[in-house]
């Protein structure tokens, strides 16, 4: 026991990496041993996942800082010869880009320490996503963006939380659609179901699930270069897991098709 306890007050947040010896007893002690050693491991693989996350954080960083600071230190030194509206324009789109990312990663820290929701009520997904579509912002290039919602589609749940989680879905479309993105909204049985399709160069079944991970780089035409931060993605799970319900990409015949499944419920009393 006293060899137990010596190794388990040798770890350390940043280093817990420490076991302790499992005796050949067969007793309690041993099965306690193998309970603080899982533990443990939990820990390392959670200390390593936050080590893998602030270095892919920093590198994402340092990106658009990098590219700012050159055009404005290119600016700075031929001031005569500079395009002054064009390098505002660029600093503006590099810092835009950072404040993206500053608030994704505040979100996913928020998410990750499972911070409180504020206004959980009854909200109508599928008004929701006509309010959306309606107001949404299309990229500077010939694309059309339709909603079908049959019907009213009740879901409990933060109104800020699925007014992000859409967008994100779509703003995701819209970065690798050809020419169309469709979002539908149906009741199913006991649940709703969303869907976001576009028609762009898809995303192959073994990327399935890497699409999700933080910070991931897809070898193929969907890639991050489109201006993503790379967090769209993984923040639309970590909410719609928030809120009991699945996100995944779904088989389709043409470009790729998120599907969000939430609990179905009842319909607010009339005021």
């Amino acid at each position: 026991m006293e060899a137990i306890r010596t190794a388990t007050a040798s770890v350390t947040a940043s280093d817990p990496r420490e076991r302790v010896t499992v005796p050949a007893t067969g007793h309690e002690i041993a099965a306690l041993a193998s309970t603080i050693n899982t533990t443990l491991q939990r820990l390392d693989e959670a200390a390593a996942r936050q080590r893998r996350f602030v270095a892919d954080a920093a590198h994402e960083l340092r990106s658009p800082l990098a590219s700012l600071t050159a055009s404005l230190e290119v600016a700075l030194a031929y001031p005569d010869r500079t395009d002054w509206p064009g390098a505002v324009a660029t600093a503006a789109r590099q810092t835009g880009r950072l404040r993206s990312l500053a608030e994704d990663l505040l979100l996913l820290a928020r998410l990750d320490a499972h911070a409180p929701t504020t206004g959980s009520g009854t909200v109508d997904l599928a008004a929701l996503v006509s309010l959306l579509v309606g107001q949404y912002d299309l990229p500077d290039r010939p694309m059309t963006l339709t909603a079908d919602t049959t019907a009213p589609a009740y879901v409990r749940g933060s109104k800020g939380d699925y007014e992000r989680l859409l967008r994100n879905l779509v703003d995701n479309a819209a970065r690798h659609a050809t020419s169309r993105v469709q979002v539908n909204v149906r009741n199913q049985d006991e649940q709703v179901v969303l869907s976001v399709h576009d028609d762009g160069p898809g995303i192959p079944g073994e990327d399935a699930e890497r699409v999700f991970e933080r910070f991931v780089r897809l070898d193929d035409a969907r890639s991050r270069d489109l201006g993503g931060t790379g967090l769209g993605l993984p923040i639309a799970r970590e909410l719609a897991h928030r809120h009991r319900g699945t996100l995944a990409l779904v088989p389709s015949g043409v470009g790729a098709c998120f599907q969000l499944r939430l609990p179905r419920a009842p319909a607010p009393p009339d005021p």
